[in-house]
């Protein structure tokens, strides 16, 4: 219905839209960056998120006080974008030249599409607590589906069967690292 309404209208709704949600992610990365006690990010990018995070916190933060003003906050997200985007799978660690959501010939390679990310086989997915929360839920609703296979087909039983099994060895693969 937006892109319906709102998204073809000349009124700049869409752009005011894209502002909002670009300062809403650039507060919550600052937010996010600057938290020493936030766990660590596994999966295959987290290493990369955590620096990432570590340096956009770097221009954020300033001898003790915190961005709050939009204005100075959209320009240093212009600026110094870590190209982080928190999603309920997988957390993106963008970079064009390994994501599973971009083809080769994409015009809009700046930034991803959450819509088509495939986040137990792309190299951009770093994980929080989160994330591996909704795997895990993702997981349990897989196994009631499967409680009942008796009952269906088995092409039907297939592709909940591959999923959870593609769910629980990533889940495996990238468990965080145990804190000291």
């Amino acid at each position: 219905m937006f892109e319906g309404y709102a998204g073809t209208s000349d009124s700049g709704f869409r752009d005011e839209v894209e502002a909002e949600q670009a300062l809403a992610r650039g507060q919550l990365l600052a937010e996010l960056g600057a938290d020493e006690d936030r766990p660590t990010l596994a999966g295959p990018a987290g290493a990369e998120a955590e620096a990432r995070l570590a340096e956009f916190a770097r221009h954020t933060v300033f001898d003790g006080q915190v961005v709050t003003d939009e204005a100075r906050l959209r320009h240093i997200v212009a600026r110094h974008d870590p190209h982080v985007y928190l999603g309920t799978f997988g957390t993106c660690v963008y970079n064009p030249d390994r994501a599973l959501c971009r083809t080769s010939n994409d015009p809009g390679a700046g930034q991803p599409v959450l819509a088509d990310c495939q986040p137990l086989a792309c190299r951009n997915t770093a994980l929080t607590p989160a994330n591996r929360q909704a795997l895990n839920g993702h997981l349990t609703k897989l196994e009631e589906a499967l409680a009942n296979r008796d009952r269906l087909a088995p092409y039907v039983c297939h592709r909940p069967e591959e999923q959870h099994r593609e769910t629980a060895a990533f889940l495996a693969r990238h468990a965080p690292e145990p804190a000291e």
